[in-house]
């Protein structure tokens, strides 16, 4: 069963240069236990679908649409709803841990405030927690680490406040938004592995926001593939990456350096993103497509479920037919 669940969700932006369509019509579900990875260029909207069902729009954004977290829609909840919700029930790890944490506040601090806004603890119990929280994702020293600022510690360390401080209410979902950014290989594998552990401890749903299709791979259950602000491909994970379909998830495939091939150069998709000012007619990525038709050019293209864990957007059926079981090449 779904917790939460996107219906034709729309995210504009009014500027002085016009309307910026960030999202638009942008459906999905998760369970609880499985982790959804949403995945793009920048840019592709990937970021504003989170901040939008989390009430963390900019002043100047319109939502539209639905966002059903357990039988209730977050778009359309007022701050002192949301903040019910926020961190009790819906956590989130944000890009950057340096700017997301307060430089002020000793770590601490910060994380004993979340279980006694949204928990009513004593200090003295949210500190206790807040000490088990740390060294549930393996933070060592963690009752000296609470009277640390966040600039003595390591940005891997960070990193993992920024977890424990997302899960410290026992969220039934988790927004992972980059988490692994600027983390070397090293760290970035720990980071990942600390994620599904805690998730299978908790049963903690996880909606992972990356550009990283390695990532995708280690740690995701099912993938959304986005592109100007629309949901391009859906699939098992298996299923992507075995037989990708979308002609701008086989792009984003190829422009992954292999380990087994000794390639001159990095393929690239040729072309640049589209502007979100232009809410343009037809497929997004049509004038980067070399098997775009007419039709690519003038109507946009629904994503059509093709299997019970398949969904793509595409005109070309020959692609669709072939990635879902049949035989055109």
């Amino acid at each position: 069963m779904s917790i939460l669940s996107l219906n034709n969700m729309n995210v504009r932006f009014n500027t002085d240069d016009g309307q910026v369509h960030a999202v638009s019509d942008l459906s999905f579900s998760i369970s609880a236990g499985e982790t959804l990875g949403i995945v793009g260029e920048s840019g592709s909207g990937k970021s504003q679908s989170v901040f939008a069902l989390m009430g963390l729009t900019a002043d100047n954004g319109e939502t539209s649409g639905e966002a059903i977290f357990k039988g209730q829609n977050l778009l359309t909840m007022d701050n002192r709803a949301l903040n019910k919700i926020r961190a009790s029930k819906i956590g989130m790890i944000f890009q950057d841990p340096m700017n997301s944490l307060n430089p002020f506040l000793r770590i601490g601090k910060q994380l004993t405030e979340v279980l006694q806004k949204h928990k009513g603890l004593s200090y003295k119990q949210a500190f206790s927690e807040s000490v088990a929280m740390l060294d549930a994702v393996r933070i060592p020293s963690a009752t000296a680490r609470m009277s640390q600022y966040p600039h003595e510690l390591s940005g891997g360390m960070r990193q993992r406040v920024m977890i424990a401080m997302a899960l410290l209410c026992k969220p039934e979902l988790l927004i992972a938004d980059e988490p692994t950014t600027a983390l070397d290989v090293t760290v970035q594998a720990q980071i990942l592995t600390l994620l599904k552990e805690l998730q299978r401890e908790f049963n903690t749903a996880v909606l992972l926001i990356t550009h990283d299709m390695g990532v995708v791979a280690q740690v995701c259950d099912r993938v959304l593939v986005m592109y100007g602000g629309r949901k391009m491909e859906q699939a098992n994970v298996d299923e992507l990456f075995e037989n990708p379909a979308h002609p701008y998830t086989r792009g984003l495939l190829k422009a992954i350096p292999s380990i087994t091939e000794d390639l001159p150069e990095l393929l690239t998709i040729p072309g640049n993103p589209p502007s979100a000012l232009f809410d343009t007619k037809g497929c997004p990525f049509q004038p980067r497509c070399q098997q775009a038709s007419d039709l690519c050019k003038t109507t946009t293209p629904n994503a059509n479920s093709f299997s019970a864990s398949r969904a793509i957007a595409c005109h070309n059926t020959s692609m669709i037919d072939f990635a879902v079981g049949g035989t055109a090449a």
